[in-house]
């Protein structure tokens, strides 16, 4: 298991969503979230880095963005979902060839450090970063003690 603690900014996303779905390897590589990443790609700029934003809300249940990112509100598509993830500190996960699927193998990892109490999650947005079909990072927002 390989991770890097990072900051990353604020970014505004616009995208389709799916309801209440738990951040994991399977939502991620489920028929539902592949068909709504196909339909990004069909749009203009379809080979654009995707993202699956995951975010809790205030009952508790977990929501997943398809999305890309935008510079300004203007540029989210009518009709799209806008999510803005503001500046956090996260652990970046990319596959270490542990498992076949890049996807199962960064939650896996995850599940890891988790466990073995090298990171805290913080249970805030939990970001998978698509820089092609099979090319994935994932940035897990953490708890930093002070």
């Amino acid at each position: 298991m390989t991770y890097s603690i990072v900051v990353r900014r604020a970014a505004l996303y616009g995208g389709l969503a799916v309801p209440k779905v738990h951040p994991s390897f399977k939502v991620s590589n489920s028929d539902l979230i592949e068909f709504l990443k196909d339909r990004l790609r069909d749009r203009p700029g379809g080979s654009e880095t995707l993202h699956t934003v995951y975010v809790p809300d205030p009952a508790g249940n977990w929501n997943a963005l398809v999305a890309r990112e935008y510079a300004t509100p203007d540029d989210v598509p009518v009709g799209d979902l806008m999510l803005r993830v503001p500046k956090g500190i996260y652990a970046r996960f990319a596959p270490n060839g542990d498992y076949h699927d890049p996807v199962e193998d960064v939650w896996a990892q995850v599940d890891d450090a988790t466990a073995s109490a090298e990171i805290s999650r913080a249970y805030r947005e939990e970001i998978e970063v698509w820089h092609g079909p099979d090319t994935v990072e994932l940035f897990v927002s953490i708890t930093v003690d002070s």
